[in-house]
Parts: C-alpha cells; sequence; structure tokens
C-alpha cells in the first residue's frame, strides 16, 4: 500500500517537470493572437517597444501565411505605425485617467466642505454601504461566470427549506 503511494508520487512529479520543460521551451512567436483570460499569454507584448511589437506580430502572421520579401517589408511598417499609434494613444489615455482622479479628488474635498460634519458621516455610511454592494454584486458576478452559482443558489434554498420545517 505504502509503496503505491510512493510510486504514484514519483510519477505525478516526473509528470509535472516534464510540463515545466514543455511550457520553458515555447517561444514568444507561439503565443497565440487573442488574449486568453487562462493563459495571459498575450501580456508579454505590454513591456515591448513599438519596433519589438511589430516585429512579433509580423513574424506570427509569416510562419501561417508565407509573406513575399515586399509583403513583409509592407506588414512590418503597418504593424509598427499602428504600434506608435497605440502608445501614444495609451499615454493620452494615462494622462486622462491622471487628471479625472485629481479632479475626483478636489471635488470630493469641495463637497465636504460643503456638509455638517454629520452629513459628511452619512455621506461616508454612504459610499461604505455603496462599496460593500459593489464588491458583493463582483463576488456573485464571479461565481456565476465559474458555474458556482448554481451551487449557491441551491445552498440558499436548502438554508431556506430547513428555516422553515
Amino acid at each position: 500500500m505504502m509503496l503505491s503511494f510512493v510510486l504514484s508520487g514519483l510519477m505525478l512529479t516526473g509528470f509535472a517537470q516534464e510540463k515545466k520543460e514543455l511550457k520553458s521551451d515555447t517561444k514568444e512567436i507561439n503565443a497565440p493572437m487573442h488574449k486568453h483570460s487562462k493563459d495571459r499569454k498575450h501580456s508579454g507584448l505590454r513591456n515591448k517597444n513599438p519596433e519589438e511589437w511589430a516585429k512579433i506580430k509580423t513574424d506570427r502572421m509569416d510562419q501561417k501565411l508565407k509573406f513575399t520579401d515586399q509583403q513583409r517589408k509592407e506588414v512590418y511598417a503597418f504593424h509598427l505605425k499602428q504600434a506608435q499609434d497605440h502608445k501614444k494613444i495609451a499615454a493620452e489615455r494615462k494622462l486622462y485617467r491622471e487628471k479625472m482622479r485629481k479632479q475626483r479628488t478636489a471635488d470630493h474635498k469641495k463637497m465636504m466642505a460643503l456638509l455638517t460634519p454629520e452629513q459628511q458621516k452619512t455621506l461616508k455610511d454612504s459610499y461604505a454601504e455603496n462599496h460593500k454592494m459593489r464588491k458583493e454584486h463582483w463576488r456573485k458576478d464571479r461565481q456565476m461566470r465559474k458555474g458556482d452559482f448554481q451551487k449557491d443558489v441551491n445552498e440558499q434554498a436548502g438554508d431556506a427549506d430547513a428555516k422553515t420545517t
């Protein structure tokens, strides 16, 4: 009995090591073109400069489409322009978010200055309640996406039946 546990443990560690070696052998180019929530392989492009980004995207497409030299140059130029535009837009978006965050903070301070201490407390309690509700909604939404929602509903129905009897 003990021998079977030891052997199964050794087999599992062997499979885990094989899987780890396979993952380290894969290259960026083989990463999928679309973002997948489980793999998150696409995030590797996030830290690349536009030239690297364009090269990786062009190489991926070239593997499947077998470009001519002229097509490869044109596709690379297209991807480079696209990457530069995306980087510029992302920088603008970051500045806008920072500006809006500062504006909301300033507006909140102005609003609090207009209220009495009792009203301030009521408003803060309201914010806390809203935060709690959003967090609960997010948790339920996540459960629903995972398929746990049905289990949770069944448990609540079972609890309600138990209370009535």
